[in-house]
């Protein structure tokens, strides 16, 4: 993984943004990024934005290379992130993730991933947070594309639904006992459209943050189509916008 990073350049930093695109996990797209280093910038923060892979280099699987590049992140944030510039050793860490970055971010979370204190989370519409019941109700070329996500092949060892279930974050959550990391963890705030799955599977993400990991986990519905919800996190002036400025502004 590579990073862009825009850090401020003449006062400390209240904390720092790490974002994580959308546009498919094998495609991508930082068509979006454009604007939110300015924004969060204008905020106070640093804004780093991540280069994730794209194809499966290390592993048999494309969402295992990524997770070991998150992994690599989680390192890099606890021993490099605080040298860019001068901040407090308190200071915040905030991910912000759209589409398929937000669902790296909950699968990273629900693997123990990125749990550390003043660290919180912005997940922007994916529907993909409940992977098993999405692929349920997908349609046979969605589920084509789950299957080579997950590197599935015929006559592998094992059942489909037991090899999706490991990379759907609510059933990892599930998984996990009550009672979480403790009262250090940071916030999520889960911004979807009102698509139905990514409403109904932000809803269910945020249920399971709260009871198993005790973080304080919220969600809103915002009425944008999927790639506005993400774009308009630049524009001070937009309701998202001024949601986050809030959130951040309260830390």
């Amino acid at each position: 993984m590579t990073l862009d990073v825009f850090k401020l350049a003449s006062t400390p930093a209240k904390g720092a943004v790490i974002f994580l695109h959308g546009g498919g996990l094998r495609r991508g797209s930082k068509k979006h990024v454009l604007g939110k280093d300015l924004y969060f910038n204008s905020l106070g923060y640093n804004f780093v934005s991540c280069n994730y892979p794209l194809s499966a280099e290390c592993t048999a699987c494309l969402i295992d290379d990524q997770l070991l590049a998150l992994r690599s992140l989680d390192k890099w944030v606890g021993t490099e992130l605080r040298t860019l510039s001068q901040v407090e050793p308190s200071s915040p860490v905030i991910f912000l993730g759209h589409s398929a970055g937000a669902y790296l971010l909950a699968l990273a979370v629900s693997k123990g991933l990125f749990c550390n204190p003043r660290t919180s989370f912005i997940l922007v519409d994916s529907a993909a947070y409940d992977l098993s019941k999405r692929y349920g109700a997908a349609r046979p070329n969605v589920r084509l594309e789950i299957e080579r996500l997950v590197g599935y092949e015929d006559g592998n060892k094992g059942s489909l639904d037991e090899l999706i279930s490991a990379y759907s974050p609510v059933s990892n959550l599930l998984q996990c006992p009550a009672g979480g990391p403790g009262p250090d963890m940071g916030w999520v705030y889960l911004a979807t459209t009102r698509k139905r799955f990514s409403l109904d599977s932000s809803t269910v993400l945020a249920s399971l943050l709260k009871s198993k990991l005790n973080m304080h986990a919220s969600v809103k519905a915002y009425p944008l189509s999927h790639v506005d919800i993400s774009r308009e996190i630049a524009y001070p002036d937009s309701e998202i916008g001024r949601d986050i400025a809030h959130l951040l502004g309260n830390m």
